[in-house]
């Protein structure tokens, strides 16, 4: 019975992440994001378990993550990073006790959307916020991390889904909300290379269109739990530096599925047992698909990944056009 009930949770855990899970708060957001903000975090984390631009894909059907998953102890209490008015709380995937939410709208016209919280430990402050559109301050008790049923490279998940909504209800990353993390470990470049029809192939050595693929990873505070960079850029024969991606939110603004086939090149996994993230150097929103027609001979490219507080790595790959 134990097992069924985890292959049920697990089961709804994967049909639950198909598409963006929106809910009313969405709609009340109207900040504008121009600067860094230095909000305190929701509690004393263990590590980050995703970034807003994580692969995720428990079903054959890739998503971005769109938040961050600060990991915690079980029934880690969990307090407001922003004070407010509590503008939603409610389950969100109907049925499932692991998918709470509690929604807070701060000064700024920012929506602070807590996820996983346990139902029994919103706290009477928090409802009452709801109910009578009373403020609350920064640090007050929202309640406890939901504990979670599903492990990860041999570790318990217990988290928070954290999720930081601006005007038009895009979502903005919430690195970019919060305290600065001591974080001097660079991202890791593990290999550059060619790629053709979107997959990459071997070698240094490819006839007429063809793309690049750079396979790059970071860790924030954990030595297994990969995740993408929140920048990447590269030169071409020493010319003009191009931007792929800078994670300041995501490339589009509607749903957590535009792009992310595009961005990623076949190879990418990103579950509970799997992360490799092999990343598409010509994509844009424009040319999500873009390929390079380059002169006959040879070439180099000068890759670059660096992660929210500045730290970076270089790496440089040679090939021909023949």
């Amino acid at each position: 019975m134990r097992y069924l009930l985890f292959f049920m949770l697990l089961s709804t855990h994967v049909m639950a992440h198909e598409k963006v899970v929106r809910t009313k708060a969405d709609k009340l957001a109207f900040g504008k994001f121009t600067e860094q903000k230095h909000h305190p975090w929701p509690f004393a984390l263990l590590s980050i378990g995703h970034n807003m631009q994580s692969y995720q894909d428990y079903s054959g059907s890739p998503y971005w993550h769109d938040g961050l998953d600060i990991r915690g102890q079980q029934e880690q209490s969990v307090f407001a990073a922003a004070g407010g008015k509590v503008v939603n709380i409610e389950n969100y995937i109907h049925g499932n006790e692991l998918y709470w939410e509690v929604a807070i709208l701060d000064e700024e016209g920012f929506v602070w959307k807590y996820h996983h919280i346990s139902k029994e430990s919103i706290t009477e402050e928090i409802k009452r916020s709801y109910q009578n559109g009373e403020k609350i301050s920064e640090g007050t008790l929202i309640g406890n991390i939901v504990q979670w049923p599903m492990s990860s490279f041999g570790e318990v998940y217990h988290h928070l889904h954290l999720l930081v909504v601006a005007e038009d209800g895009r979502y903005i990353n919430p690195f970019l909300m919060m305290e600065p993390l001591a974080d001097t470990q660079a991202p890791v470049i593990n290999r550059i290379g060619l790629a053709k029809n979107h997959k990459p192939i071997d070698g240094g050595q490819v006839a007429g269109e063809h793309a690049l693929f750079v396979e790059a990873s970071d860790l924030v505070m954990h030595k297994k739990f990969i995740l993408p960079p929140h920048k990447i850029s590269y030169r071409i024969d020493k010319g003009e530096e191009k931007l792929v991606w800078a994670f300041v939110n995501l490339p589009s603004g509607k749903n957590d599925i535009d792009f992310i086939e595009d961005f990623y090149m076949k190879g990418t996994c990103g579950d509970y047992s799997c992360r490799k993230l092999l990343f598409n150097l010509n994509f844009s929103p424009e040319k999500p698909r873009g390929v390079m027609s380059l002169p006959l001979g040879p070439h180099e490219v000068e890759v670059t990944v660096e992660d929210i507080v500045g730290n970076k790595a270089t790496k440089t790959f040679k090939w021909n056009v023949i």
